[in-house]
């Protein structure tokens, strides 16, 4: 097996300078870097991952936690992150909580215990356990701190760099689009009540009603749990129940699917007598009839920055907590408007 000084030869370099391209512990020319990593290729060489670790105090390991990785919505942010990750030379090892929040913490001692070098985390934590999240902001020991970036919610105040979009917002655009095509009887499927995005887009909803001068009918609210069946449920009980709606916003595309599929068997027409948005922009948002109209998230784009925050703390930045919110923007289809898009999206999966 090739060894390090094999590889410094190949390259015409010192031991050292091989050492910090592999360990990133000083700056080398893109040219020099280039050069030695092709070395690397050329002989085959391969690090010795724990021999490295006790040495730079670094596992070029990088833990991510999520909520459900049956959630379409992940795939492509789990993309961002692995290869932002990789570009810099890390690895990733994630977990699914599946919503649970004990099982959450299992995972961050779990991984706080194997050494990792950060962890990206989309928390189910209730934003009243402020003991939690000061713990996160402490994470590691004086010998290694292991920094965590928040997906999906703003909890910088405890001195955890987070990302997220405006799901407030988003809420309100799915909203006021309804109500601009005519809509006044709009019911909304919720996300899990636990979950701060669900929250927020409910508010969003709620919010644009009353801007409006439209009432608000809890008997049009029903609550969900991000998955198709859910969506299909909520929306069956809503019809049964007799109460009138013209228009829905479901919190995420998969119970609008799910949502798609009831209204069609009750024998209604989309977008004739009933609109529907979804929320997320995933894959089958286009390829579902009818096409469907969502607020679209930059999913790879959220994974990615949440690497670059995480990697920014990793190499020793110790300015305050940043926030960084990505935009969102409605993308109108044909299950609210006969003449929306009705282009396939068949990149990105």
């Amino acid at each position: 097996m090739a060894s390090i000084k094999d590889v410094a030869k190949r390259a015409g370099v010192s031991i050292s300078t091989v050492s910090n391209v592999i360990n990133g512990t000083k700056h080398v020319s893109d040219k020099l870097k280039q050069k030695i990593l092709d070395a690397i290729n050329e002989l085959n060489y391969e690090v010795d991952p724990v021999a490295r670790s006790l040495k730079s105090k670094k596992t070029m390991t990088i833990g991510v936690i999520i909520t459900s990785i049956n959630r379409i919505f992940f795939p492509q942010v789990l993309r961002g992150i692995q290869d932002e990750a990789s570009r810099n030379g890390y690895n990733i090892t994630f977990y699914n909580t599946d919503d649970s929040f004990e099982k959450e913490r299992h995972y961050i001692q779990m991984l706080e215990n194997n050494w990792v070098d950060g962890i990206i985390v989309d928390s189910v934590a209730d934003s009243e356990n402020k003991d939690y999240f000061i713990s996160l902001s402490n994470l590691g020991s004086s010998k290694k701190r292991i920094p965590v970036i928040s997906l999906e919610r703003r909890i910088d105040g405890f001195g955890i760099d987070s990302i997220a979009v405006n799901n407030h917002l988003g809420g309100r655009m799915a909203t006021q689009h309804l109500i601009e095509l005519g809509c006044k009887k709009i019911a909304h499927i919720t996300g899990p009540s636990g979950s701060c995005m669900s929250q927020d887009r409910l508010s969003g909803y709620k919010e644009e009603l009353l801007r409006n001068g439209l009432d608000i009918d809890n008997a049009r609210i029903y609550s969900g749990d991000f998955s198709p069946p859910s969506g299909y449920q909520a929306m069956k009980q809503l019809l049964i129940s007799g109460i009138e709606v013209d228009g829905v916003f479901a919190a995420n595309d998969q119970m609008a699917i799910g949502a798609i599929k009831a209204i069609r068997e009750h024998g209604y027409r989309i977008p004739e007598d009933i609109k529907i948005v979804g929320f997320d922009n995933s894959f089958v948002a286009s390829i579902v009839e009818p096409s469907l109209t969502t607020v679209n998230v930059p999913k790879y784009k959220l994974g990615a920055t949440a690497v670059q925050l995480l990697l920014k703390r990793i190499n020793g930045d110790t300015d305050d907590a940043d926030f960084v919110e990505l935009p969102v923007n409605l993308i109108v289809r044909q299950s609210t408007d006969l003449h929306g898009d009705k282009n396939w999206d068949l990149y990105g999966w």
